[in-house]
Formats: structure tokens, sequence, C-alpha cells
């Protein structure tokens, strides 16, 4: 067994792999050391094609037991594998493994396509070749896919033919991505046709006769039962409303409309008025169960009604009707029964709309065999096309099976600063700083509610721009050195995605968490501070607010007079004071305040560093993949140093010089102003003058 080595990437060990010796190793290490064990496929930054091909179950996702077998067959396919670790798209025939048919065939193929290109003598041929050849045959007329769209076909009334059965039963995109009708769209056709015209066969009447079973009053039966089926559910709720008044009275004092309901209507809206008719019954409801047509009929239906009893009604009975019994409404549906079920029967309507003539004639004819022909003949280059998509497979396979190997057993890739990780996005510029790890997120607040373990300061930017239309995606950015400066919400920056596009990236939230140990050490401090703030704040607006209204109030000589008096007694007692703490201050020992110094610090600041150094060391990255959706087994703690690797503010370029000097001290100058420096300086030495007075004075003593 060959020696497995594992070298230390950020803090844990992983399977080194660089070559093919390496990749082979995969195979026999256990999956628990693996970096990961399962990657969703829109987490990687490579060829989509490529991806599709090792996710064999089309899931989504890559598992372990899936690169093993995409390890396997590249193995099998490719007998020279001292160009994986090149990461090329560029396949050397000489590299393909013929001992066996697969790789004949494939070989054969490719020299194949060499030829069609023009460069029969070639040794080598590269994706964008085998992708040329696929796009000729895919556009081609016959390509293989067993489909056949109606602008590839020269008959005219055949390419028509095709286009009926799409405009019917469906059709199927080919491999160029035009419609068109496959064995499965035919066969649906004809059958569909067939079962209509049988369908439509038992509604005829023929020569010499008046009626049949399904036609009782021949050729009129089909507009006569429309009318009957128009007004059949109308008929029917009167009915029932006449024998419930019959049962009970009182049920006809509830179908009527109430006071209130009459206030309520707005006879000037028309729809408002034709809603209330729609509802209302059929007529006067009678409890002997008579539908009187010559009494009050619902105006919304009166018309419709009265043709429904001069065309059937006397028809059916045999007499003019002025009077309609429930009997004789029975009477008239049973007539009319045995072609209710006919029309319920209804089969093949899909085809209905291209008549019975063109149904005829496309069943009679030789349309279904000329099809199938057409259908056959694209079918044969199906294999070629399968063997083009193999070639491009293996190719695929030798420029990113490696690659994806440094970003699924291992993180190599993700510890090397001169290569991009496939689940890196690109580098956000912001805050006058570069963070050169960023991940895309599809849903930003499922990713934050994981993501808060792992102790990691993070930015959630929308990032926007515009290449053929208007795109907007969203990044999670991890500041791991430095401080949080001015990051914030809103805060805009600009972004480098892994292709070289430049993009506007905006803050919209922010995992709030120390980016060093001094942030750690200090975060009570400035939870505290900010109180204060906020409590000063507080109290000066209601102060501010007071002295406002104090102002509006006039006031009397007496008032400025007791004004003045408080001004001078609160002086004094200022002075006072200060004299007094000067005088407490010189009675102190400094071994004292030295000593009760030290004493804070180990009581409060080195508790607190302790702490924080910890929290520093609990930084897991791990935790953003695994919120992405990632199976991840090695803890990617991040150290100081990795922080420094992962975001950094960059020093001046080479050769660089900065000039000290302000500016905007010789600006001022010309408006009058002294000089800012002057000022800075009077400033410092009075603060060491003071300095040095405390010291004397302790030193005094």
């Amino acid at each position: 067994m060959a020696e497995l080595v594992f070298k230390r990437y950020g803090g844990s060990h992983q399977l080194k792999i660089q070559d093919a010796h390496d990749l082979g190793k995969i195979q026999t290490l256990n999956e628990a050391l693996w970096a990961a064990t399962s990657v969703p496929i829109d987490n990687l930054d490579c060829d989509r094609v490529f991806l599709s091909h090792v996710d064999m179950d089309k899931n989504g996702r890559i598992r372990t037991r899936e690169l093993k077998e995409a390890q396997s067959w590249l193995y099998r396919m490719l007998a020279g594998r001292s160009h994986l670790s090149e990461g090329t798209d560029v396949l050397r025939l000489d590299d393909i493994d013929t001992s066996h048919v697969e790789g004949q065939e494939l070989r054969k193929t490719a020299e194949f396509i060499l030829n069609n290109l023009g460069v029969p003598q070639a040794k080598e041929i590269s994706l964008q070749q085998v992708r040329d050849a696929r796009s000729i045959i895919a556009n081609a007329a016959n390509n293989g896919d067993g489909v056949v769209p109606p602008e590839a076909v020269a008959d005219a009334d055949l390419a028509q033919f095709i286009s009926s059965i799409m405009d019917t039963v469906g059709s199927t995109m080919d491999a160029s991505n035009r419609p068109g009708v496959g064995k499965k769209e035919l066969e649906d056709f004809f059958h569909t046709a067939e079962t209509y015209l049988v369908w439509k066969e038992k509604g005829n009447v023929p020569a010499g006769k008046e009626s049949t079973d399904v036609m009782p009053w021949g050729n009129d039966t089909p507009h006569l039962y429309q009318l009957v089926a128009d007004l059949e559910e109308k008929i029917d709720q009167y009915f029932t409303q006449c024998a419930m008044v019959g049962f009970d009275e009182r049920a006809a004092v509830q179908m009527q409309l109430r006071q209130k309901e009459l206030e309520e209507i707005d006879f000037a809206d028309p729809e408002v008025l034709r809603n209330r008719l729609m509802n209302a019954p059929l007529g006067k409801v009678d409890p002997e169960g008579m539908l009187d047509f010559t009494s009050a009929i619902n105006t919304l239906y009166r018309e419709r009604l009265l043709e429904l009893r001069d065309k059937v009604f006397k028809r059916a009975i045999g007499e003019d009707v002025k009077q309609l019994t429930r009997q004789q409404w029975e009477k008239v549906k049973t007539i009319f029964a045995p072609y209710r079920a006919y029309v319920e029967s209804k089969q093949g309507g899909a085809v209905e709309k291209l008549g019975d003539d063109s149904l005829r004639k496309y069943l009679q004819g030789q349309y279904r065999e000329r099809v199938n022909e057409l259908i056959d003949k694209d079918r044969s280059v199906a294999d070629e096309l399968s063997q083009i998509l193999t070639a491009e497979k293996l190719i695929l396979y030798q420029r990113w099976l490696l690659e994806l190997a440094n970003n699924f057993v291992s993180f190599a890739n993700l510890y090397d600063p001169g290569i991009r990780a496939l689940f890196e996005a690109g580098t956000l510029v912001i805050d006058g700083r570069e963070i050169m790890f960023t991940m895309k997120v599809q849903d930003v607040q499922a990713h934050k509610i994981r993501s808060e373990k792992s102790y990691m300061c993070l930015l959630y930017l929308e990032v926007t721009g515009r290449q053929d239309r208007e795109i907007a995606f969203n990044i999670v950015a991890p500041v791991t050195s430095s401080n949080i400066g001015e990051l914030r919400v809103g805060k805009r920056g600009i972004f480098f995605s892994t292709d070289g596009c430049e993009w506007d990236a905006e803050v919209k939230d922010i995992v709030v968490n120390p980016i060093s140990i001094w942030e750690s050490v200090t975060a009570p401090c400035r939870q505290v501070s900010d109180f204060l703030k906020a409590q000063v704040d507080k109290l000066s607006k209601v102060r501010e607010e007071k002295i406002q209204t104090t102002m509006a109030v006039p006031t009397t000589s007496g008032a400025a007079r007791d004004l003045l008096l408080g001004g001078g007694i609160a002086i004094a007692a200022l002075g006072s004071a200060f004299a007094y703490i000067i005088k407490a201050l010189s009675q102190v020992k400094l071994s004292h305040v030295l000593g009760v110094l030290l004493g804070i610090i180990v009581i409060v600041i080195l508790p607190g560093m302790i702490a924080g150094f910890v929290k520093i060391r609990r930084r897991d990255m791990s935790i953003l993949l695994e919120a992405s959706g990632w199976a991840i087994n090695v803890r990617m703690r991040l150290s100081i140093a990795l922080g420094r690797l992962f975001t950094h503010i960059p020093g001046l370029p080479k050769r660089a010089r900065k000039e000290k000097r302000d500016s905007i001290g010789k600006f001022l100058k010309q408006f009058g102003y002294s000089s800012t420096f002057s000022r800075s300086f009077f400033i410092v030495v009075s603060i060491i003058v003071i300095v040095f007075l405390i010291f004397q004075l302790f030193m005094m003593r």
C-alpha cells in the first residue's frame, strides 16, 4: 500500500494531493479523514458540465462515493496521467488508454473530430475543439436525439403535420434547444386522433335515419341539449325550492329579500343587480311544484327559458306547455340522458381543432411512416454524439478532478494565497482593507443563524452590477484581522469576483464578534462607554429642553441678581473642591497608586485578555461552510496568523514615499489661520508640563 502523507493545513492534518499518484489514494482513505464528505455543487465555481458528470445521482450534491467513482473512471480511461497536476483542458491522444474497447472508440472519435477540423495530424485535442464538434452536430438536422423539429423538414406538408402534432399533444426540445416531435409525441398523436374519430362516429346520424340511441332528435340533438344543460341546474334548484315550501311555507319568507338587504342594494349598479337576480329563484316558488310560464319569471333567465319551452318542452311533451311539472322536467332529462353520457365520454379532444378531414388524412396517409424514418435517421448519429460527450467528459475530468479533490478531500487550495478555492467568491475591498475569503450565500438569514457560532465577525453584503442584465447576489465576508473600524450596515465597498469582474457591494447585516484580542478585552469597556454616552445624551437633551423652557419665561431683575449670586457661589464651590482634590492627591503615595493600578490590571484586564485569547482561538471557518450546506469533518480553526492571511491592510507600494507634513496647514495660512502644527505642539507641551508637575508633587510627599 502506498504511503499516505498528511500535511498540516490551518491547524488540521489533511491528505496531501499534488499529483495523480496522490489522487489515487482517495480510494483507500477512510471517509472520516476527508475534509468534507458532502458538497453542494452550487457552492463550487467551476465548469457546470463537469459537476453534472460527477453528481451522478443528480441530487445537487457530490458525496465521497461519487468522487471515488469519478477517479476510477478517469484512471480507467487515461493511461498517461502526468498532466493531471497541470489542470489543462488539452488532452494528448497518446494518454488515452486503448487497451479496452471504450478507449479505442474514444481515440477514434478524437481523431474523427480533428480530421473534420482540418488537423488530422494533431496529437492533442482541446475542450473547445470537442465542444465545437458537439455544437455542430447538435445544430444539424440529424443530431442523435431522436427529435425532429418542423424547420428541419424540407417537405412543407410533412413539416405542417409535425407542427400539428406539437400544437395538439405537445413537443420535446432537441439537442439544439428547438421544439420538435419524437416517437412518444408521434404515437400519442395517432392514438388520440383514432380515439377521437371513434367517439365522433358514435354521434353521427346515418343517412336515411332520423335518430339514433345517442341522437334521439337527430342532428338537432346537440343544440337542443345545450339549451337543457344551460338551465338544468337552475330548474333543478327551482323544483327543490318548491318542495321545501310545500313542506314548510315559512321557507318562502326566507327566500325573499329582507328590508335591510333591499336597502343595501345599489340599484344604479347593473353588476350588483345581475348578481342578485342570478341567485334569486327562477320564478315565484309554488308549493304545488309547478313552473308557471304565464306568471313572473326571473328576467335574467326568461328569454332562455321561453326558448327552451318552445323548442324542447313542447316537442318532448307533445303540446303547448303553460306550466311545467317536475315529472315533465325529469322526462325531458331522460330523453337527453344518452346524449349526455356520450358528451361526458368524449376522448381525444386535443386534436378536435384540426378537423375531421385533416385527421382522416393523417391517419390514412404515410405520415406516420415518414416521420418515423426521420426519427430513426436522426438517432443513427446518437452513438457518434455519445462518444463526443465522453471525450468532453474525459477532458473535463483531467482539468478539474484533482482541483476538486483539493477542495473536498482536503482544503489545500484554501490556504494557498496563489490559488483560489472553488468555494471562494472573490475579494472584497472595504474600509481600507482586503478581505480575501468570501462565499456566496443563498439565504442570508438562515446562514446567519448557523454562522453565529463561528465566533467570527461576519459581513453580509449585497453585490450588484450589470453585464448583459441586472445581477444581484449575496456574499458573506469574515473579517479576520485588524479591528471593526468603520464597518457598519450601509458601508459600501467594491467586490472583485474570481472571474475578474468588478461589482458594487453594500453591507446589509453584521454578525459582531471580536476581531482581535484587544477588541475582546475592551469589549466590556466599550459597552459601558456606549451606555454612559447614551445616558449623557439623554440627560443633555432633558437639560436642554429645561433651559429652553426657562429662557422662554421673562425674568425680573431680582431673578437676574439671584442668578449672579448663585453663579458666584458655584464657582467658589468648584474652586474649593479642586483645592481639596489637589490636597488629597498630595497625601497619596506613588507606590499606592501604582499598586492600585496593578491590582486593576490583574483583576479586570488580565482575565479579559485570557477570555479574549480563548474566544479568538475558538474562531472556526468550517461553520461558514456548514451553514452553506457542506458536511465537514475537520475543524478549520482560525489562528491569528491565518486571520492576517485572509484579511489584511495592504502597505504602500515599493519605492513609495510618505510626506509627513499635512498640506492643509499651507492652505489654512492662505486664509489667515494659524498652523495646525503649532496648535498641536502647544497642546502636547501643556500635557507634558501638567504630568511633570503632578509627578513632582508625589515626589515631595
